[in-house]
């Protein structure tokens, strides 16, 4: 890949260093709300454990993100605030992930759980642990959750930012037109 240094600036900041807040928040918040009355978290069962928490996390992090990142991301290649890529810069993995919002979203989805279902059944077994206190469980769960994010985050918006002008926004469109 070969990203302009105000890509990159705008990848770490926008898409790594802010979504990291906010992403280890939710996950909390979620985290909290789901097994704050457990003293600890089973590691493999399906309602509530350790490990079903940590696959779903795979799926659904990069699917919402996805869903929430695209749209704001075009939006600012519209604005000019970010700008607007070629597959060139970026490489060919980039196709793979285009299409509609929530079939791009769904590839996101699956991707990571494909990715990621060995590393997070591996290290669960690893610890050898059938139980795990309910505060080490949240940090695990937070500190997994924003890594992932750190990771997913900017790939999405380098995807979003690849979008032709005709799906970023109307407006960029029209503004074209006016130019030519």
């Amino acid at each position: 890949m070969k990203l302009p240094p105000d890509v990159i600036r705008y990848l770490l900041v926008g898409q790594v260093i802010i979504p990291s807040f906010i992403n280890a928040g939710i996950t909390l918040g979620i985290g909290w709300i789901t097994f704050r009355h457990q003293a600890t978290v089973t590691v493999w069962v399906l309602d509530k454990g350790a490990v079903t928490d940590f696959l779903g996390a795979c799926y659904l992090l990069p699917a919402i993100t996805c869903l929430i990142a695209t749209p704001i991301v075009r939006g600012q290649v519209a604005r000019g605030q970010a700008a607007l890529l070629t597959v060139d810069m970026t490489g060919g993995w980039v196709r793979f992930f285009r299409g509609g919002l929530i079939w791009r979203a769904t590839k996101f989805g699956l991707t990571g759980l494909i990715c990621l279902i060995g590393p997070v059944m591996a290290g669960w077994t690893l610890f050898g642990v059938d139980t795990v206190a309910t505060p080490w469980f949240l940090f695990a769960k937070v500190t997994f959750a924003t890594l992932l994010g750190c990771i997913v985050t900017p790939l999405i918006a380098i995807v979003a930012m690849t979008d032709s002008p005709a799906r970023t926004s109307r407006k960029l469109v029209d503004e074209h037109r006016q130019r030519d």
